[in-house]
């Protein structure tokens, strides 16, 4: 098997893919994670897979560096490995979906001076007026450290 091309860029494949699935299984362990970190993290890893994919397809292997180290890749074998990262992508934005219907009440609590008060709940819109035109409020959150 380690003299069968196709094998070994398989298996390169997805040893660079198990990589970066295991930087972001890393990134989202731990204590003190808030939500949106999290949600931080998974979008990244979407525009990765999609940047990754869009690689592959002008033959780019700059972040697959296990692959790149294979000599002359099947370009069959790189389409296939686009369409799978396509497929990663389209799973990721089905399972984490939910994340995206409360990314504006996620916002609120980030960043509550950047937030539009007209697309939040109305229940929410009157006091996040009150507290967008508090300026000492303002300072005092932009003067948080962050973490």
């Amino acid at each position: 098997m380690l003299e069968d091309t196709e094998w070994l860029s398989d298996f390169a494949f997805f040893t660079d893919l198990l990589c970066h699935m295991n930087n972001l299984n890393v990134k989202m362990q731990g204590k003190n994670k808030f939500i949106d970190d999290i949600w931080a993290h998974l979008k990244a890893f979407e525009l990765k897979l999609n940047l990754f994919a869009g690689q592959l397809a002008k033959n780019d292997l700059s972040h697959l560096s296990r692959l790149n180290s294979i000599p002359s890749v099947n370009e069959e074998k790189l389409k296939n490995y686009e369409d799978g990262l396509k497929k990663l992508h389209f799973e990721f934005e089905r399972r984490f979906q939910d994340f995206s219907a409360i990314q504006t009440e996620l916002d609120i609590f980030t960043m509550p001076f950047s937030v539009n008060c007209e697309v939040v709940r109305s229940d929410l819109q009157l006091e996040l007026i009150e507290l967008q035109s508090n300026n000492h409020l303002k300072q005092s959150f932009l003067n948080i450290p962050k973490l």
